[in-house]
């Protein structure tokens, strides 16, 4: 109830939502879960329970923990939430298929070129200057991959290609 607004009047919904996961176990469970998956990582089934049980308190999910948890994520699916399951071992766990997007407003990049930068290409003949051209084109392919498996581990290597290419080249498939 850390999380709540004070005024009560603010959000009568949420004080009623807290209220009701105070008495219903499985509600706190669920809502922790989700509050877990909200980082938009996956989540390897022991590490999410152990993260929900930092939440609410060790043996949240009972004897059957591993049990508890599969009937959790399968009433939040059933809820209409989007949860996501990869055996990949790069991205094994459970995620949220849509979470909120967080947007950096820091700038990735300098405004004005290094004049040393500047120099050492205008040195470059034209040759030199295609082949960096391409490196830098195979970079961003590669770094647009793992981004896109990472945020979508359940897709298979055409789809993943094919975002890969949209994004990079801004152009939808032939």
């Amino acid at each position: 109830m850390d999380h709540l607004p004070r005024n009560r009047r603010e959000a009568p919904w949420l004080w009623i939502l807290a209220a009701q996961a105070e008495a219903d176990p499985s509600l706190a469970r669920r809502m922790a879960i989700v509050e877990v998956l909200g980082d938009g990582r996956p989540h390897p089934g022991p590490d999410l329970r152990t993260e929900v049980e930092e939440l609410l308190g060790e043996d949240c999910f009972g004897v059957q923990a591993e049990q508890t948890l599969e009937a959790d994520i399968a009433a939040l699916r059933d809820w209409g939430l989007r949860i996501g399951h990869s055996d990949s071992p790069e991205v094994e766990g459970y995620y949220l298929k849509d979470p909120a997007v967080v947007v950096s407003r820091q700038r990735l990049y300098e405004e004005e070129p290094n004049p040393l930068q500047i120099e050492t290409y205008r040195a470059w003949d034209n040759a030199r200057k295609m082949r960096s051209m391409f490196e830098m084109f195979e970079f961003a392919l590669q770094q647009a991959r793992i981004g896109t498996r990472s945020r979508h581990p359940d897709w298979d290597d055409e789809r993943v290609e094919a975002e890969v290419r949209r994004l990079v080249i801004g152009s939808e498939p032939l």
